[in-house]
C-alpha cells in the first residue's frame, strides 16, 4: 500500500466529499439506519443528565443506577450478557411486583450479568508525612526532622505508602550521557558511582546553565532539564529515591511557590486501578534546610562543587559520609465499587462471528465537581454531563438497537465504560485486566464521546494516525451524511476510552465534536444539546460499524510517521472554517 504522505490533500478532500462513490456500503444498512431515533436519543440524555443522577460519578449510587438503566436497555434489546446470570430479582413496589422496575442499589440486580465489575482506589496523600536526616558519630547519632509541605514535597507514580531509609549519594545534575562525554554517574577518578539501594541527591538544572553559549544551554535535550527523566535514570541504576534541590546560582522562591501547581495536585484525590500502574521511585523536592543539613560539616560545599563542574565539566559526585535520609509517606485510601456495562450481538456469519467490533461510550461524569470541575467555585453543584457523555451513551444505545434488529456478519460488543473521568479506568481495566473477548479477535473499537455540541455538521475523528483503513471506512460512511470531518485531535486522541485500545494496537476511532465552554461545568445541560447533531454522528458511527462488521478484510493498525501526521493535521486545519456552519 502507498504511504499516506503520497496521497495529496486534494485527494483526501475528494474522499471526504465523495466517499460514497468510491465503494458501496454493504447491503442492508438502510434498515438499521432507519431505527436511529431522535426521540430516543433525547430521552436517554434526559434520563442520564437528570439532576437526580447527581452527575453519575464513578463509585456512587447514582452511577450504579445509570449502569442499571443502560443494562436494562441492553436486556430489552436482546443483547447477550457476558457473565453468569444470578437468581432473578423482582423489585416490589407499592403497585406489586414489576419485573421491569429497576431494583434498589442495595439488592442484587436482574441486570448483574451485564456488569463487568471492578474496583477503583481513591487515594489522597495524608498530612502524616515525615523526612529526617541522621548523622552517625562514633559516640551516637543525631536526627534532624523536617516538615512536609514546608521543607519537602513528594512526587510519586502510584499512591501507596512509602518508607525508605538509606545512605545518600550526590550525583551532580543527574546526567549520564551529556555534552563532551560528561557524566554525573562517575566520580572524579572516573570510577562508576554506586547508587544501588541508595538515595540520589541531584541539582535541578544542568552544567554551565549560566553560559548561554554552552553546549548544554543550546541543547534541547529533555534529559538535562526534566527531573522525572533524571529520576528514571537513577532508578535504572538501582536508586531507591531521588532528592532534588535548587541550584544555589538561581534566586528561586520557596518550595510552595516554585512548585505551586504541583502542590495543588497533591491536594486532590487520586483515582487508580489497584495493581495496574507502573511503579516508579519517589521524587523528593527538598528545601535549603535539608540541603544544609546534608552538607553541614562536609569538606565540600554545594556551590563550590558546582563551580568546579562548570569550569572543567568534570563530575563532582560522591557519597555523603555518615549521613542517612529516612522518609515515610502515607495515604488515606478508599476502595470504590465500579462497573462497565457490556452486552453482545452475535454475528450472522459462521466464521466472522468469532471476530468483534467494540462500540463504546463512557457513562460516568464528575458528580458535584469535587474532582474535575472547570471552576473551583462550582464544586458542590451538580454537573449533569449532558454532552459529556450522556450524548455518547445515547448514540451507542441507538446503534445497539440497530444491530439487534439487523445483525452484521461480525459480532458487535457494546460497552458503556465507567471511570473515564478518573483516567479511563474502565477501559484500562477492560483492555489490561479482563478483555471480554480476545483482543487479537477485536477488529476495531469505535468510541462516542461528546457528540452533541458545536457546529451542526462538524466532527473530529481521532485515530487517523493509527489506521488509514479505518478512517477510509468512516469516510465511505460519510458519503451518506456529508459531515465535515477533522483529524487534528492532538492530545485528545488518547484522552478517552479509545486510548487503551490504541495502545494495544487495535484500530480505533474517536467520534468527538470538540470542547466547549460548558465542558465539566454545571451548565452542560439537556437544553444545550443539539439532538439533530447527535443523530447524525450516531448514524455515521453506525455506518462505520456496519461496514467494519460486514467486510471480510479487516482494517489494519499502522502508526503513521511524524511527517504524515503533520500533513494530515495541516490538511484538516485548512478545511476548518471553510463551509463550517455554526449551530
Amino acid at each position: 500500500m502507498q504511504p499516506l504522505k503520497m496521497i495529496s490533500a486534494g485527494f483526501i478532500c475528494f474522499i471526504l466529499m465523495h466517499g460514497g462513490t468510491l465503494a458501496q456500503i454493504p447491503e442492508g444498512y438502510e434498515k438499521g439506519l432507519s431505527t436511529i431515533n431522535k426521540k430516543e436519543i433525547y430521552k436517554t440524555i434526559s434520563v442520564l443528565a437528570a439532576d437526580s443522577m447527581k452527575g453519575r460519578p464513578s463509585g456512587s449510587r447514582e452511577n450504579l443506577e445509570a449502569a442499571d438503566y443502560i443494562a436494562e436497555k441492553f436486556r430489552l434489546l436482546g443483547l447477550k450478557p457476558l457473565f453468569t446470570t444470578p437468581k432473578k430479582v423482582v423489585h416490589k413496589s407499592a403497585e406489586g411486583e414489576d419485573e421491569n422496575n429497576l431494583v434498589p442499589f442495595e439488592d442484587a440486580s436482574v441486570n448483574d450479568p451485564y456488569f463487568q465489575k471492578f474496583v477503583i482506589k481513591r487515594s489522597k496523600i495524608s498530612d502524616k508525612n515525615s523526612l529526617s536526616v541522621t548523622r552517625n558519630f562514633p559516640q551516637g547519632s543525631f536526627r534532624q526532622s523536617f516538615k512536609y509541605l514546608n521543607d519537602f514535597l513528594v512526587q510519586f507514580s502510584i499512591p501507596e505508602n512509602i518508607s525508605i531509609s538509606a545512605p545518600v549519594v550526590f550525583a551532580g545534575y543527574g546526567i549520564d550521557k551529556g555534552e563532551n562525554g560528561y557524566s554525573d554517574y562517575v566520580d572524579k577518578n572516573g570510577k562508576s558511582l554506586d547508587v544501588k539501594d541508595k538515595i540520589v541527591l541531584i541539582v535541578d538544572g544542568f552544567p554551565q546553565e549560566r553560559d548561554t553559549a554552552s553546549l548544554f544551554s543550546k541543547s534541547r535535550n529533555v534529559l538535562y532539564r526534566n527531573p522525572l527523566r533524571k529520576a528514571d535514570l537513577a532508578e535504572e541504576k538501582g536508586a531507591l529515591a531521588v532528592i532534588i534541590v535548587s541550584s544555589p546560582f538561581k534566586n528561586e522562591p520557596p518550595l510552595s511557590i516554585k512548585y505551586e501547581k504541583f502542590l495543588h495536585t497533591l491536594q486532590r484525590d487520586i483515582f487508580s486501578l489497584p495493581g495496574q500502574e507502573k511503579k516508579k521511585i519517589p521524587v523528593i523536592y527538598a528545601s535549603g534546610k535539608i540541603l544544609n543539613e546534608l552538607f553541614d560539616g562536609n569538606e565540600r560545599n554545594l556551590q563550590g562543587v558546582l563551580e568546579d563542574i562548570d569550569k572543567g565539566l568534570s563530575p563532582g559526585s560522591f557519597e555523603f559520609a555518615n549521613r542517612n535520609v529516612s522518609f515515610d509517606i502515607s495515604f488515606d485510601e478508599e476502595i470504590l465499587n465500579a462497573q462497565n456495562v457490556a452486552g453482545i450481538i452475535e454475528g450472522s456469519d459462521p466464521v466472522l462471528k468469532d471476530e468483534f467490533v467494540v462500540v463504546g461510550a463512557h457513562y460516568d461524569h464528575i458528580g458535584l465537581g469535587q474532582y474535575g470541575s472547570g471552576i473551583s467555585e462550582n464544586v458542590g453543584k451538580i454537573h449533569n454531563g449532558a454532552d459529556d457523555n450522556a450524548s455518547g451513551v445515547s448514540g451507542m444505545l441507538e446503534i445497539a438497537e440497530a444491530f439487534s434488529k439487523y445483525p452484521s456478519k461480525r459480532s458487535i460488543l457494546f460497552v458503556a465504560f465507567s471511570g473515564e473521568e478518573r483516567g479511563m479506568l474502565g477501559s484500562k481495566y477492560y483492555v489490561n485486566e479482563q478483555p471480554l473477548k480476545p483482543l487479537d479477535k477485536t477488529v476495531a473499537m469505535l468510541n462516542l464521546d461528546m457528540i452533541s455540541r458545536n457546529g451542526r455538521n462538524d466532527l473530529f475523528l481521532g485515530g487517523a494516525f493509527y489506521s488509514r483503513e479505518l478512517i477510509r471506512i468512516a469516510e465511505r460512511a460519510n458519503g451518506k451524511l456529508s459531515m465535515n470531518l477533522f483529524y487534528n485531535t492532538g492530545l485528545y486522541t488518547m484522552a478517552s476510552d479509545q486510548g487503551p485500545f490504541l495502545r494495544k494496537g487495535i484500530p480505533s476511532l474517536f467520534f468527538f465534536c470538540g470542547m466547549h465552554e460548558d465542558c465539566h461545568m454545571p451548565t452542560d445541560d439537556l437544553e444545550k444539546v443539539d439532538v439533530e447533531k447527535a443523530v447524525n454522528v450516531t448514524k455515521l458511527a453506525y455506518l462505520t460499524a456496519w461496514i467494519t462488521g460486514n467486510e471480510t478484510v479487516k482494517p489494519a493498525f499502522k502508526e503513521v510517521s511524524m511527517d504524515e501526521r503533520i500533513e494530515i493535521v495541516r490538511e484538516s486545519q485548512s478545511r476548518m472554517g471553510k463551509g463550517r456552519k455554526s449551530k
